[in-house]
């Protein structure tokens, strides 16, 4: 019997942890996506209003776009300086509701602690070896815990 790979857990969903999503689904493997507020990028809602720093051009990332382009989604304009509303609405929204995405993204679930399989915060024999298991909690205090690589 074939054992199946795990997922590779992915700690937030804001703009770094969806591309990372992107990038795991591009090489073929399964991204276990874990974001604690009720919506991707929830953090980026507290300073919506601000413009970053940068361009369009350099606030997406090639795997997304990829996928993004498999959708109706109307890329911006590369030279427009995007305001955090702008960044979650037009990019990354659309990017967590694609439903190579979606279909590994799971909200409200805050990771309270990492460890290895088996193993204590010791230095042990073949420990790297082990998949890591992710407890999490989630907004109604249910605790769960996800394996993952």
């Amino acid at each position: 019997m074939e054992q199946q790979a795990l997922p590779i857990a992915i700690i937030g969903a804001g703009p770094v942890g969806l591309a990372a999503a992107a990038h795991a689904l591009q090489r073929g493997l399964t991204p276990l996506i874990l974001e604690q507020d009720d919506q991707p990028a929830g953090h980026i809602q507290h300073w919506s209003h601000v413009r970053v720093f940068s361009p369009w051009r350099f606030n997406i990332d090639a795997a997304a776009r990829g996928l993004l382009h498999e959708t109706a989604w109307d890329e911006p304009d590369p030279d427009h300086y995007p305001t955090g509303a702008e960044l979650i609405e037009d990019y990354l929204a659309p990017l967590a509701q694609h439903p190579r995405v979606a279909a590994h993204l799971h909200l409200n679930t805050r990771v309270v602690s990492v460890s290895r399989l088996g193993f204590d915060k010791l230095k042990s024999h073949g420990r790297e070896q082990a998949p890591f298991v992710l407890t999490t909690e989630s907004a109604d205090g249910e605790t769960r815990q996800f394996l993952a690589s």
